[in-house]
């Protein structure tokens, strides 16, 4: 009796359910609203050579109150489907991190400040065997 009543849409109870997968990683983008692009590092031996090599998986979550930046360490868990590519919900920030530059950004002055020189002219090839 009790599976039927489950199988009509009934949620179940917190305690029902087992222990969601949670995740600890770094956020890798936050450009979207309301979702944070989450990176998780790990380390794979080679099947062959047995170097240890770098691998990354990223994760999109749902990041209610755009709290969490770049550079921020962050734990997600799993949730329902909330859109084509996002399966997770920030759950808290860990640690703030230190968003790194972005490229060109610190430079953006000088090069605003900085005179623009013509190109020296080319010599003829006639010009060149006279000299």
């Amino acid at each position: 009796m009790a599976r039927a009543e489950a199988s009509k849409g009934a949620q179940p109870e917190a305690a029902d359910r087992g222990p969601r997968r949670t995740i600890v990683g770094k956020v890798v983008s936050d450009r979207m609203h309301k979702t944070i692009v989450v990176a998780e590092p790990r380390l794979v031996r080679h099947a062959r050579y047995g170097k240890i090599l770098k691998r990354e998986v990223t994760y999109k979550a749902h990041d209610e109150n755009n709290e969490a930046r770049v550079g921020d360490e962050v734990e997600i868990v799993a949730a329902r489907r909330l859109s084509k590519t996002k399966h997770w919900r920030l759950v808290r920030v860990l640690r703030r991190g230190k968003a790194e530059a972005v490229r060109g950004d610190e430079d953006r002055e000088k090069v605003a400040v900085r005179t623009v020189r013509a190109p020296a002219a080319k010599p003829a090839k006639g010009e060149e065997a006279a000299s």
